[in-house]
């Protein structure tokens, strides 16, 4: 192995850097313009140097680095991220608020989604929760009327649906159990994430892979359909409340630092905040350190009666799960999707791809079902399984 190849980062270094900017991970794995320098020896081995470092001393204890031998820029950034953590725990203690002011959602999104789990549901019983949540209006009449769903009339036109409860009809009820979960997850994804717009793009892809993988994984044990699908797709709800928290905090912070510099005259510190961006190390660091423990936190106070996501997400938090368990399922469908979006940019090689497949022991003809499925594509109901 060559000390080039001994330095490279790790699948899971990769995959997290890729949800945040493609760009690093290109620079990660020596890829270069002519004057670029080696991975090794770039600022990209340094920023992974600081993450290890930062994982390590998880977030604990950073305000007691000591900064004697850092740049002021380093310094500028760490003061600035100390502040940040603080307020993140802070806004994270209480469930409620980060579900509600964080994510945006309410208690009729849960109710929404343990009703679509009954074999019985039915379009009456799911208007009321739809009709209590506005945007979800929107992300229903712009489906209904894209070329996928939209119908014509006896004459050859095309029905322009406007009513919620047209919309609803129109999809079905199959079609909606697939629908309504990744509304209900597309809302809770970050919007705003300068100096890394992708991110949004990433998630959303993470997101419904793992959903559409987990499901099919399903039919080589014996979870349900609607549980692996629901909770693939909402396993990462952790991850886009410390998104949203993270670039929402940061941005006031900033700016409080910046104002306070000028009002002190404190212009060579003023400059310096004006250089400060967003951290991808930072924000890395609290994704594996908090993400799926917050998710396990959302899924306690959303209180599911029919969907059986909390306990699997909560062993997935710990890490601790039995081999053909609902969290297992999960587990793998996260491995694979990560596999999926790393391979097709050259980010992971065919020998080391394969390894890694075979690491993780699918199934017997489970990699080969998926590797026919577009796991990026949102299902339509004439694809479903019955559950």
């Amino acid at each position: 192995m060559t000390d080039t190849a001994a330095t490279l980062p790790s699948i899971d270094e990769r995959f997290d850097n890729l949800l945040i900017s493609q760009a690093r991970v290109h620079q990660m794995l020596g890829r270069r313009s002519p004057g670029e320098v080696r991975y090794e020896e770039s600022e990209q081995a340094d920023a992974r140097r600081e993450l290890l470092h930062v994982e390590k001393v998880a977030l604990r204890d950073l305000e007691r680095k000591a900064l004697s031998d850092a740049s002021f820029l380093d310094s500028l950034r760490n003061n600035l991220h100390n502040s940040l953590i603080t307020e993140l725990k802070q806004q994270t203690d209480n469930s409620r608020t980060l579900f509600n002011q964080v994510l945006n959602l309410t208690d009729d999104a849960t109710q929404m989604l343990d009703n679509l789990a009954l074999k019985a549901s039915t379009i009456s019983k799911i208007e009321p929760y739809a009709a209590a949540q506005p945007w979800l209006y929107d992300e229903l009449i712009q489906t209904v009327n894209s070329p996928a769903h939209r119908r014509k009339d006896s004459r050859g036109r095309v029905i322009q649906v406007e009513s919620l409860r047209t919309a609803l009809s129109f999809l079905g009820i199959d079609n909606l159990r697939l629908q309504l979960p990744l509304y209900v997850y597309k809302r809770t994804l970050p919007v705003i994430t300068d100096p890394y717009p992708t991110i949004k793009h990433q998630l959303w892809q993470y997101g419904l892979g793992t959903a559409v993988t987990a499901r099919e994984l399903t039919k080589f044990y014996t979870a349900k359909p609607t549980d692996a699908y629901v909770l693939g797709l909402l396993s990462n709800i952790g991850r886009c409340a410390i998104h949203r928290l993270y670039f929402r905090l940061f941005d006031k912070l900033h700016r409080q630092a910046l104002q306070e510099a000028q009002n002190k005259r404190q212009r060579e510190i003023h400059d310096g905040l004006l250089q400060v961006q967003p951290s991808a190390n930072f924000l890395i660091a609290l994704q594996n350190e908090y993400a799926d423990k917050f998710t396990a936190d959302l899924f306690e106070h959303m209180l599911f009666k029919r969907l059986n996501l909390t306990n699997p997400m909560r062993q997935i938090a710990k890490a601790d799960w039995e081999p053909g368990s609902l969290a297992h399922i999960l587990h793998l469908a996260r491995c694979y999707t990560r596999f999926r979006m790393l391979r097709p940019r050259r980010y992971i090689e065919k020998d080391e791809a394969k390894a890694y497949l075979l690491s993780l022991k699918y199934p017997t003809g489970a990699l080969e079902s998926l590797k026919e499925l577009d796991i990026f594509q949102p299902p339509l109901a004439e694809e479903a399984e019955n559950d």
